[in-house]
């Protein structure tokens, strides 16, 4: 932790996701170099093995600590508790990315209040050795370096990630069809891209090296820790028509908190464009 940071009630509950993210990372990353085994879980969605053991060393680990939270994890666990709180875990995010050998995948660890507010999140890249973190009002960090979004302010300088989509029965349909909704969009950045995991495209943001990030159709575990980090950083989100939105709501635009407006009106105006086309 950074020496700079001062104490906070939570500074318990972070010190234990910073070393079950971190021991959790050992795991999967000895899975990915020794091997393991792959069934569907959904249309064009994966679970490794490495997925469901970490998810049973987090939740081990967490509630042995802290036995009154609740707990929520992608792979299925789920625990009521009794604290007010509750942990929001992707013990993998960007399985894909995991099984097939590259480093863009991250150990996500969340807690929030049972009113959906966020209080910290932990994600651990192990293939790339990094960990970010963030506590609410105690700023964002990686590796003892404070984070800040960027500043950049036109959107033809904006480099902007999207999510791919895995959880609808027509993936590939599905893709087709968020990527003409946001192509006017992506006619005006200066960039866009698809990186295939939540944590990596919001810790990005986080630390400045994109400027947004577009996402559809998502659970709470992919970004809620990311949220963690990122609106400590100095960033914000809103919904991809404008409307005030939480992490828990779908169809969101996460941003550098200066461009936020001009890229809904982009959508607005694509969407807009179609309904007059659709009229005629």
């Amino acid at each position: 932790m950074s020496t700079s940071r001062l104490p906070t009630p939570l500074d318990a509950h972070l010190s234990a996701a910073l070393e079950v993210a971190n021991a959790a990372g050992d795991l999967v990353l000895q899975f990915q170099r020794e091997g393991f085994f792959v069934r569907d879980k959904g249309v064009g969605d994966l679970v490794t093995e490495a997925d469901e053991s970490a998810e049973r060393l987090i939740q081990k680990e967490l509630l042995e600590r802290f036995p009154n939270d609740g707990f929520l994890g992608e792979e299925g666990a789920f625990v009521e508790g009794t604290s007010g709180l509750v942990w929001v875990v992707d013990p993998i995010d960007g399985t894909v990315n995991f099984s097939r050998g590259m480093s863009e995948f991250g150990v996500s660890i969340g807690l929030r209040g049972l009113d959906g507010e966020v209080k910290l999140g932990v994600i651990r890249f192990p293939a790339l050795g990094k960990t970010y973190w963030a506590t609410r009002g105690g700023g964002a960090f990686c590796e003892g370096r404070q984070l800040m979004v960027s500043s950049t302010n036109r959107l033809d300088r904006f480099l902007v990630h999207e999510s791919d989509i895995c959880r609808t029965d027509s993936p590939a349909l599905y893709q087709r069809k968020m990527l003409k909704a946001h192509l006017p969009l992506f006619d005006k950045v200066m960039r866009w891209r698809i990186s295939g995991a939540a944590v990596r495209d919001l810790c990005l943001l986080a630390e400045g090296q994109i400027d947004a990030f577009l996402i559809d159709e998502f659970h709470e575990w992919d970004v809620l820790a990311g949220w963690a980090i990122l609106r400590e950083a100095g960033g914000a989100l809103v919904g991809q028509d404008g409307s005030p939105a939480t992490c828990r709501d779908s169809s969101l635009v996460f941003h550098n908190g200066v461009c936020g407006d001009q890229i809904v009106e982009a959508l607005q105006s694509a969407g807009r464009s179609r309904k007059v086309r659709d009229s005629i």
